[in-house]
């Protein structure tokens, strides 16, 4: 069978296949997240006004049908290395972000349209810099690309990153005996007791559809104002584009958000998304002054609980990061990481920079941690 692939360069182009590639993202294991859903891209594009356009390859087979496709944005990109608190810049100028770690394929042509995508971006010339911000290891387009596209891949993080998730479970009881007994008891008293310190009509609110998330969003945006991730990470909840989005998605079946109340004031959440056979705990927070009682991560076990039992066979992830409550409740780890794959040019020779320092860096980091468990086993 031949295959053709088609490049898409506005939300207009995107939209006019939006069922097509919506099919295939849709498909158990096809996508790495919702960030890969023909909705989420044009959400993407239109949410910023700086100059970013889509870039989306789509490969088609022989009678014309979608077999997967590359979702990534053509931006303007700045890479820096962070040397002692102070940025150093590498690159400057145009790259494609790729959302999610790879292409949008079932399991019987990933490798088909990876080879397509590949060679597409290879014959490219104008193609430097390809950015995959959360990318499974080892990763397969990186790979790809690197052997025989004229492009190397540069580790980003330096420091290694590890993504977390539950394993597909028949119930939650199943889920708890797999857990040491006492780490399992603790866990479901700790609801118990956070709730009655908090008092009140305390109680844990589902929002998944559509006609809920002008609700949904209100509450998010009036708790986000107080958790520790607005200063870093403002956002607004309640914009028209991010409303619109979500009741999209929630009509689809696709945006679960989680949420304490207390007497009508949102305390914690637990935002996620669930695509093709996996829930993705997106987002977490709680309100800073009642962070003593543990909400958060109570929380989190309580809408995992209720998730799997809703969805039984179904896989949680977590996404990476190395969070205490991620470790506790998680039945696989697996490596991932931050990438850049470049063009060599003299554009992108910065990029050289990056192993000899994150070489150094990982040296520093073991000298330290040596340095930490010696000292606490001096003083046990």
């Amino acid at each position: 069978m031949t295959y053709l692939s088609i490049i898409l360069h506005t939300v207009d182009e995107l939209r006019a296949i939006r069922d097509e590639l919506a099919a295939v993202a849709e498909r158990p294991g096809a996508a790495s997240g919702i960030v890969q859903h023909p909705d989420w891209i044009a959400f993407e594009v239109e949410s910023r006004d700086d100059g970013t356009v889509p870039h989306v390859i789509v490969v088609r087979d022989s009678q014309g049908r979608v077999a997967g496709y590359a979702p990534l944005l053509a931006i303007d990109h700045t890479a820096r290395l962070d040397l002692a608190g102070r940025k150093v810049r590498l690159y400057r100028g145009a790259a494609l972000r790729l959302l999610g770690s790879g292409v949008v394929a079932s399991d019987e042509e990933r490798a088909t349209v990876e080879l397509l995508v590949s060679r597409q971006l290879a014959g490219d010339s104008s193609v430097c810099v390809l950015r995959i911000q959360e990318a499974d290891l080892p990763n397969r387009l990186a790979a790809a690309l690197s052997h025989g596209g004229g492009f190397r891949t540069v580790a980003a993080n330096l420091l290694d990153q590890v993504h977390w998730s539950i394993d597909p479970q028949p119930s939650s009881e199943a889920w708890l005996a797999g857990m040491d007994k006492k780490k399992r008891a603790d866990q479901v008293q700790r609801v118990g007791r956070a709730y009655r310190k908090l008092g009140g009509d305390a109680t844990l609110r589902v929002f998944d559809r559509g006609d809920e998330m002008a609700e949904y969003c209100r509450l998010m945006n009036e708790l986000y104002a107080r958790t520790w991730h607005h200063a870093d990470l403002p956002i607004d909840w309640e914009a028209p584009q991010r409303l619109a989005l979500f009741q999209r998605l929630a009509d689809a079946g696709h945006l679960i958000g989680h949420v304490v109340i207390r007497d009508g004031r949102p305390l914690a959440y637990v935002h996620g998304y669930r695509l093709g056979g996996t829930y993705l705990v997106d987002d977490l927070g709680y309100d800073d002054e009642v962070a003593k009682i543990g909400i958060g991560s109570v929380a989190v076990f309580q809408a995992v609980r209720a998730l799997i039992d809703r969805f039984p066979g179904e896989r949680v992830s977590f996404g990476y990061g190395d969070n205490q409550y991620k470790r506790l409740l998680a039945t696989r780890v697996e490596s991932c990481g931050s990438l850049y794959v470049v063009r060599s040019t003299r554009a992108t020779a910065g990029f050289h920079m990056v192993g000899p320092v994150r070489w150094v860096y990982r040296g520093l980091h073991r000298v330290r941690s040596d340095i930490r468990k010696k000292s606490l086993g001096r003083t046990t």
